[in-house]
């Protein structure tokens, strides 16, 4: 179903990630309605298309307000600084697992099949912009000590 909210809310917002703090807080408006408590970020950065995925908890969704809140790890962001675009998916879970498309070794599952569940992508809520301030940056070696207050004369003529 589509928000009623479409039209009156100013949907152009950039996210702003830091991958160095534990965690981000993110809003975004949703252009379907949405109750899922968990959100799928997948995307790739704009200079070099890398692409990415992660999940984020939802702390406040459709029920609450038109906007969706949601948490993200810092530890799953990407390395890489710069722009990105993202498409923000429901998170489903508890959906059947099916046979053909498991990664899971028959040795290392545990559960029973029929009663085993994992993960699925659900509704396109909405495509984002973000910053992410990654831990590539250029780090900086200063040298302080006190026979450095240099300086020089400019001549004029």
């Amino acid at each position: 179903m589509r928000s009623p909210y479409s039209s009156i809310i100013n949907k152009n917002i950039m996210l702003q990630l830091n991958k160095s703090l534990a965690t981000n807080t993110v809003a975004f408006y949703p252009e379907v309605v949405t109750s899922a408590s968990l959100v799928y970020f997948s995307g790739s950065q704009d200079y070099n298309r890398n692409t990415v995925s992660f999940s984020a908890d939802v702390i406040s969704n459709y029920l609450t307000s038109p906007w969706v809140i949601s948490q993200i790890s810092g530890s799953s962001l990407p390395d890489a600084s710069g722009f990105y675009t993202f498409n923000i998916y429901e998170y489903i879970t508890g959906t059947p697992l099916i046979w053909d498309q498991v990664n899971v070794q028959w040795q290392l599952e545990t559960s029973v099949w029929d009663s085993a569940a994992g993960f699925s992508i659900g509704d396109l809520l909405t495509t984002e912009r973000a910053f992410n301030s990654g831990s590539d940056g250029s780090t900086f070696t200063q040298y302080v000590s006190s026979n450095e207050n240099g300086y020089y004369t400019t001549y004029i003529g």
